[in-house]
């Protein structure tokens, strides 16, 4: 279940006093801090915050809002009360639950997507399975076709992206990730027409869904993407930097993220292209960590506190030394992989990329901030980014809040998150020092409250988080692992018309010498929890007769189909429990292909719970 600390255990972050509270739901007080809801306006001192159960059902100051007889009081005088802080693209990964509760994050735009999994760590995190924030899902996203349309859709069990080539395709798609439970609609990279995914980001808006495009191009970028609705979210500033260059022709094909094209910056066209978006309420998310690393004005702080969130008391109980490394690695100076020309055009990039943000909130629009981890540490990214709205494109401090609390939430269609007002989530958080007037004040969190209950933000070894990993570092890939290992052994070994192998090889599927199986996919891909006898259908090479499926190590009863399909007979105990099951292909011996061993690479097949709505199989 979540971890949360009852009232009595915060004597030493907070004074509180408790009573008898009435009976049905605990009603519950903040009292005395100074209010930051999330809009705005002015801070309000010496504020009263009132939750029953899981929402807030009053907030203001002492002299509008009455206490409830009977509540139970967190006194916060000297502190400061916020909402809790919404990431607007967090790649989402199991052992980032417990650090994005410890920063006060309590909600996640999962913007890239992650299939059934997503949904089943949602449906569990929302159920208190285990701790972890709020997780808002697309999916799978929406790919385009490219400039021909000739884009292969090579998707496979569990993948997160579909290439669709018309338009009806795409509102087709659409329609099923809202029927399926997607909370918001991605599109991704913008590679084709705007023609194909106008009639689909319309269907999305009919539907009330929200839209992050990450509108790179070449053919839909930001401008396109702005004339196809209003209020959508344009992933890395909809690639502005190519639309307002001096020579546009230098940048037509450019889709990579650093700010490059910007320093190639007409002022003239930025302007006007600001006054267009704003005027479509397009919400710009730059994501200044990820795509300009190292340019910021305080990168060597960013560095060392990138190195101390490692230090993080209990975090290495079961936090991957890969997901610390790969972190990094990423945030090396540019001098380890620069030369002096290209760091003198970014710097110039990222300056003018800076002011081009900066003049687009000066001129009405809203900027939503992202951690986009696994390129920053979950929550602390996004502390990161909001500091970077602050000191390098000089926004106030309470806009760089709004960027990560409610304007998040309104670009994504969010409604219960982001604000401290009647009717929304208990999502909370109290800070010691006031952020307006410093932003990394918002770090110096005393308490984060979740569905109104205060959590305990330390780290444990037994957090269940990753019920679902595939393996420890990679537990968003699709549903088979070890997919270039595969397709290097099919290389080097399938020979589909061989039907005698001779005396030093494999042959057909009669074989006297057996090669090394490989998994290509698998259907259906996820079985909930509580389900029957299951043949899972695995489509791959090298099967032979003899070839046995292992779930979790097991032989289970296998009918070899062909060389290259077989059905295994999965049994009803398999799935008595949530998570995930390793289904692995195993030939018999004596190998032709002894250096490649006698099993194939991993598939895995999802176990959700049985409150997890499914894709349909084999199709999806």
């Amino acid at each position: 279940m979540t971890r949360f600390l009852g009232a009595c255990a915060l004597v030493s972050c907070i004074a509180l006093s408790a009573s008898a509270g009435a009976q049905g739901q605990q009603t519950l007080v903040i009292q005395g801090g100074t209010l930051i809801d999330g809009n705005g306006g002015a801070p309000v001192p010496n504020s009263v915050v009132v939750i029953q159960g899981n929402r807030i059902t009053a907030a203001g100051s002492a002299a509008q809002v009455q206490v409830p007889a009977g509540a139970q009081i967190i006194r916060a005088n000297g502190k400061f009360v916020l909402p809790g802080l919404v990431d607007a693209k967090g790649n989402y990964n199991w052992y980032y639950g417990e650090p994005y509760l410890y920063y006060g994050v309590t909600s996640v735009m999962v913007s890239g997507g992650r299939n059934v999994q997503g949904l089943a760590e949602r449906d569990a995190i929302n159920r208190g399975i285990y701790a972890g924030p709020r997780l808002y899902h697309t999916i799978v996203t929406v790919d385009g076709p490219g400039p021909e349309l000739k884009k292969p859709d090579n998707y496979k069990a569990g993948d997160g992206a579909r290439v669709v080539r018309t338009a009806e395709e795409a509102v087709a798609h659409v329609r099923l990730m809202a029927e399926t439970g997607a909370d918001i609609i991605t599109f991704q990279n913008g590679d084709g027409p705007p023609a194909i995914f106008a009639p689909a980001v319309a269907e999305a808006q009919r539907l009330g869904k929200g839209i992050d495009f990450r509108a790179m191009g070449p053919q839909t970028r930001g401008r396109e993407v702005a004339a196809m609705g209003t209020g959508i979210v344009l992933v890395h500033t909809g690639n502005a930097g190519a639309q307002i260059a001096k020579d546009p022709s230098k940048w037509a094909t450019y889709i990579e993220l650093p700010p490059d094209a910007y320093a190639d910056m007409d002022e003239a066209k930025a302007n006007e292209h600001i006054q267009y978006l704003v005027s479509r309420q397009m919400l710009l998310e730059p994501d200044l960590m990820a795509t300009a690393r190292g340019f910021h004005k305080n990168w060597k702080r960013v560095q060392q506190e990138d190195r101390d969130f490692a230090n993080l008391p209990g975090l290495r109980s079961y936090y991957p030394e890969y997901a610390l490394r790969q972190v990094w690695e990423n945030v090396k100076s540019p001098e380890t992989y620069m030369n002096p020309g290209e760091i003198e055009r970014r710097a110039a990039g990222f300056k003018n990329h800076a002011w081009f943000l900066k003049h687009y909130v000066d001129a009405g629009g809203r900027l939503v901030a992202a951690s986009d981890d696994p390129q920053t540490h979950a929550g602390l990214g996004l502390h990161q980014e909001m500091t970077a709205f602050v000191e390098d494109v000089g926004l106030t401090p309470m806009q760089a809040i709004q960027a990560g609390t409610s304007w998040v939430a309104d670009g994504f269609k969010i409604a219960d998150v982001g604000r401290i007002a009647p009717g929304k989530f208990a999502d909370i958080l109290i800070v010691d020092s006031d952020p307006t007037v410093d932003i990394l004040n918002l770090r110096k969190i005393s308490t984060v409250l979740k569905d109104g209950k205060v959590l305990d933000r330390r780290f444990h070894a037994d957090y269940k988080g990753g019920m679902f990993q595939s393996s420890i570092e990679h537990d968003y890939d699709a549903n088979v692992d070890g997919a270039d290992w595969a397709e290097a052994l099919k290389r080097a070994t399938f020979r589909p018309n061989v039907r005698n192998g001779r005396y030093n090889a494999a042959g057909g599927i009669d074989s006297e010498l057996s090669p090394t199986p490989g998994v290509e996919d698998i259907a259906p891909h996820s079985v909930t929890r509580g389900a029957p006898d299951t043949v899972i259908r695995v489509t791959g090479f090298n099967f032979v007769n003899g070839t046995e499926a292992l779930v979790n190590g097991k032989p289970v009863p296998t009918k070899v189909v062909s060389r290259t399909q077989l059905e295994a007979a999965v049994p009803r105990g398999a799935f008595a429990e949530a998570g995930k099951l390793r289904l692995q292909i195993r030939n018999p011996k004596p190998l032709a292909t002894p250096q490649w061993g006698q099993v194939s690479n991993d598939a895995y097949v999802l176990v959700p719970f049985e409150f997890t709505k499914l894709l349909p199989q084999p199709k999806w």
